[in-house]
């Protein structure tokens, strides 16, 4: 769907210049709309995304055939639609309560991407992906430590950007980025899913040592005294020697 949408948004840009603009002032989120009580909005804004950084939608589309697919396969498709449309309604309620201009707009589904790897990295925190980034270079992570470093850049965007409100080269909307991730932490605790399955231990079949060949003592001692024989007496070893002198000890009480 978002897809579809994302290919009306072009094929109306091309079509008609003030699509973009129209495009974002009639669906995009906006202070002034909900004040007015336009509180559809809140679903509308999800559907539109840039046209110009298809980074946007491309970390929406990744999430949704990443952790979104998986997650779909292990336990259904409810609970990751649930924390896509949680993390989408509370990442807007979040980016307004800290956006408070007329004039500011926020726009995409980040918020619910931001859902989905949650949820995720708290099911399979420890499970190793593997990427060949530009089909070069080996690239291994985990959702676990992916996640901790998205939130730890979101949480100093917000800071900076809507806290503090200092200028930065792109609309923050971070507050709205860490509530879906938080909507989706909270969407995979509540719904109380089993444990993931780990693979049963294939047991180990240990084969008990068979009994050691006893040694014949005559061939044996014909054995050692060809040794002697042939290298001397000093190149016998302590146990050799022992049989010796067990030897001889038998000789002597006969």
């Amino acid at each position: 769907m978002l897809a579809a949408a994302f290919a009306l948004q072009v094929a109306g840009e091309a079509g008609w210049k003030a699509a973009a603009s129209w495009r974002e002032a009639t669906l995009g989120l906006t202070p002034a709309a909900w004040k007015a009580g336009e509180y559809w909005r809140l679903v509308s804004f999800g559907l539109i995304h840039s046209t110009t950084n298809l980074f946007h939608l491309g970390l929406v589309l990744a999430a949704i055939l990443g952790p979104g697919a998986a997650l779909a396969r292990e336990l259904g498709p409810r609970l990751p639609l649930a924390a896509f449309v949680t993390g989408q309604l509370l990442g807007g309620l979040c980016w307004l309560g800290f956006h408070r201009d007329a004039g500011e707009l926020h726009f995409g589904s980040t918020a619910g991407a931001y859902a989905l790897l949650a949820a995720y990295a708290v099911r399979q925190p420890d499970r190793v992906f593997r990427l060949l980034v530009f089909f070069v270079l080996p690239l291994r992570f985990r959702p676990r430590a992916v996640l901790l470093a998205l939130l730890g850049g979101e949480a100093f965007f917000l800071l900076i950007g809507e806290v503090l409100q200092r200028a930065l080269p792109f609309a923050p909307a971070a507050s709205a980025h860490l509530a879906g991730a938080v909507a989706g932490w909270l969407v995979l605790r509540l719904s109380r899913p089993a444990p993931p399955e780990c693979p049963e231990p294939v047991p180990v079949r240990i084969d008990a040592p068979g009994p050691v060949p006893e040694l014949d003592p005559r061939a044996e001692l014909d054995r050692i005294l060809d040794k002697i024989n042939q290298t001397g007496l000093g190149s016998l070893t302590p146990a050799e020697r022992r049989t010796l002198a067990t030897a001889r000890d038998l000789l002597s009480r006969r």
